[in-house]
């Protein structure tokens, strides 16, 4: 009986030894299998891989599941539109959005794609400040707004770009942004994002419900490129009033579809939602002004402003900000001296935000001026200022930029016209647009 007993005893040693042999070699090869997979280069993501192959992951639990139906859906990116979920760099958000909306823009209004814009690129030719003024002490990790974008990137960017129209789309109904989306490419929006229990992933979808967000808790920008109508209610952190959802393009979740719940408003005014667009077409564009920062030259019933250039070319559009929807306008051609008109032209802005006007007769100009006759207010740039954390900088020269003040053209850039207008200020938000590129 003893030596049975040993002899047992002995073969469950081997046999533990043999298990911890096993072990080991198995726990060996999955650490190198991990170390490998680790040290391989991350999937990069595709134009094409975001039209097709980003799609919500396998749910937890199966029951849970939801996908969604055929109608009440759209999206552009899966209706022929090509954009890559790029993540962004460092507070950049705002101009990763910006290029989500002028890029689809490009494509719904031209029916052709082009090559995606450099977003971090883009950012520095914001912060670049030039003859004109604009902002300083920008930078990658400063943020910035909509209307960064829009005052500097319609002086033309990159290799013959212009912006060349927002539209400032506030306050507009569920119906109206998704047509708008449809029309204008992907929408630019501010979005409430300072705390993190609003958001929730959940079956693979990264959602946000915020329905009463205060003013300073929009911080971040992404761009919407569809919507869901029967996108479940129950799937927000904090349970939506109804089914339904916007599907965005937010770059701090490159790769993947953004949820943000139809209870999320877009009305703020620090950043509010902007369809954006983009042209090839110019070859220049001439102004006094670094964009409209301030309120507008307000007048009894229409005022005119006007802006003095002195460069030879081939005028074809004349670039604007509009104060209110529904504008008509009157943009004029006159001598230098603003004494004689040698060409006018009606123009009409169905929405207010910036707007390039093509002229029907191109005009070969060396010295003359621009005037333009607002129904209601003029844009204007104003003194000098903090703009958050950075610092806006406008300035003028004589002889640049007037208004038409009872009968007479008034220089803005003096002070005896400010005493008459009630406030400092600088040009006329007027741009010229020269010469078509034949591409």
């Amino acid at each position: 009986m003893k030596r049975e007993s040993g002899f047992k005893r002995i073969v469950s040693i081997v046999l533990l030894l043999a298990m911890c042999a096993f072990l080991f070699f198995v726990g060996r090869k999955s650490a190198d299998v991990s170390l490998k997979i680790a040290d391989e280069e991350p999937e990069k993501i595709t134009s094409e891989e975001s039209t097709s192959d980003i799609q919500p992951q396998e749910p937890a639990v199966p029951e849970q599941e939801y996908v969604h139906p055929e109608d009440g859906y759209y999206c552009l990116l899966e209706d022929g539109v090509n954009f890559a979920l790029r993540g962004q760099v460092g507070g950049t958000c705002w101009m990763y959005s910006a290029v989500c909306a002028m890029t689809t823009a490009y494509q719904v209004k031209h029916g052709s794609p082009i090559d995606q814009f450099d977003a971090y690129s883009l950012v520095w030719d914001v912060f670049d400040e030039d003859e004109n003024g604009g902002v300083e002490g920008g930078g990658a990790d400063s943020g910035g707004v909509s209307f960064f974008v829009i005052n500097e990137l319609s002086q033309g960017f990159g290799d013959g770009y212009v912006l060349d129209g927002s539209i400032e789309a506030l306050n507009w109904s569920i119906e109206e942004y998704k047509e708008g989306i449809k029309k204008y490419g992907a929408l630019y929006i501010g979005i409430p994002d300072t705390r993190r229990s609003v958001i929730r992933t959940k079956d693979g979808y990264t959602c946000l419900n915020w329905p009463d967000p205060g003013e300073e808790d929009y911080d971040h920008s992404i761009a919407v490129i569809g919507w869901d109508d029967h996108f479940p209610k129950e799937y927000f952190a904090d349970e939506a009033t109804r089914d339904g959802a916007w599907i965005t393009y937010n770059s701090n979740r490159a790769g993947i579809y953004y949820y943000v719940s139809y209870d999320t408003p877009f009305e703020q005014l620090n950043d509010p939602p902007h369809f954006m667009s983009v042209s090839d077409e110019y070859a220049k564009v001439l102004t006094h002004d670094s964009g409209r920062w301030t309120e507008n030259l307000a007048g009894e019933g229409e005022i005119t402003t006007a802006n003095v250039f002195k460069e030879s070319g081939t005028l074809t559009a004349v670039g604007t900000f509009i104060p209110e929807n529904d504008s008509d306008l009157t943009i004029r051609i006159l001598t230098p001296d603003l004494k004689e008109v040698l060409y006018s032209e009606e123009v009409h802005a169905d929405y207010a935000g910036y707007s390039v006007f093509k002229l029907d007769t191109r005009l070969e100009v060396e010295e003359y001026a621009i005037s333009v006759t607002y129904p209601d207010g003029a844009p204007v740039e104003g003194e000098s200022g903090e703009y958050g954390s950075m610092f806006v900088r406008t300035f003028s020269n004589e002889g640049e930029s007037f208004v038409l003040l009872d009968g007479k053209w008034l220089d803005l850039s003096l002070e005896s016209t400010w005493d008459k207008i009630g406030f400092e200020t600088n040009n006329a938000c007027i741009r010229a647009l020269y010469g078509i590129i034949k591409r």
